[in-house]
């Protein structure tokens, strides 16, 4: 039986990038797609473009809504997706070509429900990432909750966009709208529905830096819906017999101020109406009261020097900031 794989690329302001995005997806060695754009209002030539691309390749769905956000954007897309399996792609950033084909083999061949393979932060389109042997782990029931949660640490990423799921995962579940960090909770509701996963240290997936559609970027007043998302995530964890899986839950609503804080360090403010001063004393005070608990977590060495010095002061992070960026090592 050859399955397939519904492909949801939530649209908007991304001209510069959409057909680069699309043309990886409709690349892939693995034929059997359904490609659903889901243009979110953009104001930009994008749903001319998404159309253009409905009319030469056959796979391709285009909808079009009011801009509802990226929450909206994929939740249509899910309502309409009739493939075995379910993917995200943001529409600035880009897929290996044997992503699907490599994914599903192997998901067959362990008899897993998903599979979460690995990414790379790159301005450049022509960035391949370097061969290597793959390694595969393989987690089952809460073990898979928290390889996500103790993972997510280390690596600051918990996108839905690298992974690959039964659609039957996604049952009941939709992406909390009108919010931004709602991969968070989402992943952790579908992955607790799982029984077997698989992880991949191959890199598939291609982060697009420097857009300012994604996340990059200076804070600006929704930044601040990831309390809400590491509060949900915290009471979804909390009852778990697992305590390491409550300890790595706290870790993440103790580590948010950070990573916000982080994110000021980085870019400054995006919004000008919000009030700068208060919000770093804020945040500087909350971060100060949970920095132990982060130095003696699983992140990374480098990000642990970070908090240190966001604990002195803010400006203490700006050169040391810059360096991280050019090293893709700044997903706090």
């Amino acid at each position: 039986m050859e399955y397939r794989i519904s492909v949801i690329v939530p649209v908007y302001g991304v001209e510069k990038f959409l057909d680069y995005c699309i043309e990886s997806i409709v690349n892939q060695t693995y034929k059997n797609l359904e490609i659903i754009l889901v243009d979110d209002g953009s104001p930009d030539n994008c749903p001319k473009m998404c159309d253009e691309w409905a009319i030469r390749d056959k796979r391709i769905k285009t909808v079009h809504r009011k801009n509802g956000g990226l929450s909206c954007a994929r939740n249509t897309g899910l309502s309409i997706a009739t493939g075995d399996y379910i993917s995200f792609v943001d529409s600035d950033d880009w897929i290996d070509p044997i992503t699907y084909s490599n994914s599903l083999e192997l998901i067959q061949k362990y008899n897993s429900d998903v599979i979460q393979y690995n990414y790379a932060l790159t301005k450049n389109e022509s960035y391949v990432a370097k061969q290597i042997v793959e390694k595969i782990k393989i987690y089952e029931n809460k073990d898979i909750i928290q390889n996500y949660l103790e993972e997510s640490t280390i690596s600051g990423s918990y996108s839905m966009c690298r992974i690959l799921a039964k659609k039957e995962l996604f049952k009941d579940l939709l992406f909390r709208e009108g919010k931004i960090n709602e991969d968070i909770d989402f992943k952790y509701k579908l992955l607790s529905k799982a029984k077997r996963m698989i992880v991949s240290n191959q890199i598939y997936y291609y982060y697009r830096q420097g857009n300012e559609t994604t996340s990059s970027g200076g804070l600006k007043k929704n930044d601040f819906d990831l309390y809400e998302s590491a509060n949900i995530l915290w009471e979804l964890a909390k009852n778990e017999e697992y305590g390491s899986i409550r300890r790595l839950a706290k870790l993440k609503k103790n580590r948010t101020a950070f990573s916000l804080l982080s994110k000021i360090a980085i870019w400054g403010f995006r919004d000008n109406t919000l009030n700068k001063s208060e919000i770093i004393t804020n945040l500087t005070k909350e971060h100060r009261k949970n920095l132990f608990s982060l130095i003696f977590s699983p992140m990374p060495f480098s990000r642990k020097i970070c908090a240190v010095l966001l604990a002195i002061n803010i400006n203490c992070l700006k050169v040391p900031m810059k360096i991280l960026i050019k090293l893709n090592l700044t997903k706090v």
